[in-house]
């Protein structure tokens, strides 16, 4: 009798152990299609930059405070992200 009910607790947690290792791989998972997007994104953005100025040269006075402005918004969000982040963090 103490033998079965020690291997049923056995198999419970080992069904946790399971389920939780499943959980985080599908966590990550779901951040990897995102990410590649965001890496295929920014790799493409980075070749346009070069080839625009091999034909082009060096943007300057190419731009206005409204296109500064627009450049400037993902690196606000970074930062708030990031801030939020640390403040759940720390508690």
């Amino acid at each position: 009798m103490v033998g079965q009910e020690q291997k049923h607790i056995e198999t419970q947690v080992e069904a946790e152990v399971d389920a939780r290792a499943e959980q985080r791989r599908k966590a990550w998972r779901g951040l990897l299609i995102p990410a590649v997007g965001s890496a295929a994104f920014f790799t493409s953005t980075l070749l346009g930059v070069a080839r625009t100025y091999r034909q082009y040269g060096w943007p300057s006075d190419a731009f206005g405070w409204t296109d500064y402005a627009l450049m400037s918004i993902p690196f606000v969000i970074l930062a708030l992200g990031l801030t939020e982040e640390i403040k759940e963090a720390q508690g």
